[in-house]
């Protein structure tokens, strides 16, 4: 009796083809990731006549919408296992740990008229906003290496994640006005572009 042996066709670090988050996951983050950044690029595009140091009350709400949008992407890619299968699967657990305490932030300046009249805990918990972006970077930088997704669904995420430099630059290039309109056009463009894709496509988040 002869022994044949064959090489396994199993990888059991792969999830298997449909792997990832259910349609109604998708479709929901996909709402989130529509309405989230275009309701805060819709505060520039309204911003009045500033103070420095006091609160816009609406750029504070509507933020908060957009960072329930970042924290359902990284809930999508966490399910999809699009940042890879072995540690990389726990990078989206960040931004959705980060998320509350930037809504906090964000929420706990509407009674004041200023930043400095917030308390302590407003300005204890802020370091969560811009932790959250590096957070979504790295997560998109994850997606790209990985490549689990495909298409647009694997570059939107990093172009999404880049909009402070473009707005920084838009900012010195084109004064506050220019910025807001490229901020919107930005956001338009990559994470709102995710959700529409998600909602039209939500198989398109699951793993390939």
């Amino acid at each position: 009796m002869s022994i044949r042996v064959e090489r396994s066709e199993v990888h059991p670090s792969v999830p298997a083809a449909g792997h990832g988050p259910s349609r109604a996951h998708a479709v929901a983050a996909g709402i989130l990731l529509v309405g989230g950044p275009l309701l805060w690029a819709s505060s520039f595009l309204a911003m009045p006549d500033l103070g420095d140091d006091e609160v816009y009350a609406y750029d504070m709400v509507t933020s908060v919408f957009f960072l329930l949008a970042l924290a359902a992407l990284a809930s999508v890619a966490r399910a999809a296992r699009a940042t890879g299968s072995g540690k990389g699967r726990w990078l989206p657990i960040v931004p959705i740990a980060l998320a509350p305490f930037g809504i906090a932030s964000s929420l706990g300046t509407l009674p004041y008229e200023t930043y400095d009249a917030a308390p302590t805990w407003v300005a204890v918990t802020d370091p969560a906003w811009p932790l959250t972006q590096l957070a979504m970077l790295v997560c998109a930088v994850a997606i790209v290496r990985v490549g689990r997704w495909r298409g647009p669904l694997r570059w939107l995420p990093l172009a999404g994640a880049l909009w402070l430099p473009v707005v920084g630059a838009a900012q010195a290039a084109l004064g506050e006005d220019g910025m807001a309109v490229v901020f919107t056009i930005w956001m338009a463009g990559t994470y709102a572009a995710i959700g529409a894709l998600l909602c039209v496509r939500p198989d398109a988040a699951r793993a390939r």
